[in-house]
């Protein structure tokens, strides 16, 4: 599951299975040197696998929330040694793995798993943070009753300071995700994010030299926007749309795409942001139009074709881009 930039699930030590079939596949792995029809000396079970396969079938009968009380606890007792990260790291993404399900989550905060959030996020080991937010993340995405219990924590301006000025890149990115997840159909915690002055926060984001973030900040701009378009007005106050016709004018990427998916979700129906689009020393008129013809013919940016038509289609005067997305 290890990240930085993505799930490659290849750190720290195998986790005990958690059904008969994951157990199986185990087994053939751990004693396929052992195996008599692939070799002629047959080798008896070493006693650590021995002990490994008893207790895997223990385990087994363990339900889930009996299986996170033993993670949390490893999160709580373990020290910040080499050996002790590793296991908090390896009982995280156990936890993750429950919290997939809903229930679990659930349940997950019942037994008072979220007070080792708050230790998380505040620790000096970067894998650490950015595991716990990809723990919260999980325990909160489509999730209404871990949002709110999310929020009753306080844990968001803690995810917002994290986004804005953590060290670390990843921590950055997987704070954004956790705050997207958290943010995502709930009101509430949107107005917590404006409170918390979080679009300038986003923005500072936009700001930096990772464009995964770039890229991440853009898509939580877009899907804020459309639930919420009132919103549109303070994107205005701080400059957003400025920075976002900024980035356009930068060497083409896959970022652009995006930043034109924002652009357009703020534009549209918001005549105080098309304004803003339209003044001249922006130069946003010239650009979509050389970009739509840079692009014209190659088929992987042909969303992004639709999103700069329809740009244009509502900078130029055009009530609405229904009409031209196809163009």
């Amino acid at each position: 599951m290890a990240e930085p930039g993505g799930n490659d699930g290849s750190r720290g030590p195998s986790r005990i299975p958690k059904d008969m079939k994951g157990l199986l596949q185990f087994c053939v792995q751990a004693t396929k040197s052992e195996d008599p029809t692939t070799s002629s000396d047959f080798t008896q079970m070493s006693e650590e696998r021995r002990q490994w396969l008893e207790k895997a079938l223990t385990d087994m009968t363990m339900s889930p929330v009996e299986r996170m009380q033993i993670c949390i606890g490893v999160v709580r007792m373990e020290k910040d040694d080499d050996d002790g990260v590793e296991k908090k790291i390896t009982a995280l993404e156990e936890i993750i793995e429950w919290a997939e399900q809903i229930d679990f989550a659930i349940d997950f905060h019942k037994i008072g798993g979220f007070q080792i959030l708050p230790v998380l996020l505040n620790s000096d080991v970067p894998d650490l943070r950015w595991t716990c937010l990809d723990l919260i993340g999980t325990l909160t995405q489509n999730n209404p009753y871990c949002q709110a219990a999310v929020l009753e924590a306080n844990l968001l301006p803690i995810l917002l300071q994290l986004l804005d000025t953590d060290v670390n890149t990843t921590v950055r990115t997987k704070a954004l995700y956790a705050i997207s997840c958290l943010s995502r159909d709930n009101s509430e915690a949107q107005r917590v994010f404006v409170d918390k002055d979080g679009f300038s926060v986003l923005m500072r984001a936009m700001q930096s030299d990772v464009e995964k973030l770039k890229i991440k900040s853009s898509f939580f701009l877009t899907h804020i926007c459309s639930n919420q378009p009132a919103y549109k007005d303070i994107l205005c106050d701080i400059g957003m749309i400025d920075q976002l016709i900024g980035h356009l004018g930068e060497d083409h990427s896959e970022l652009h795409e995006h930043l034109m998916s924002a652009l357009l979700t703020i534009i549209t129906d918001h005549s105080r942001a098309v304004t803003e689009c339209q003044r001249p020393e922006l130069q946003l008129h010239q650009l979509l139009k050389d970009r739509i013809q840079l692009i014209k013919d190659q088929e992987e940016f042909q969303e992004e074709r639709q999103y700069a038509t329809q740009l244009l289609h509502i900078i130029s005067g055009g009530d609405s881009p229904a009409d031209c997305g196809a163009r």
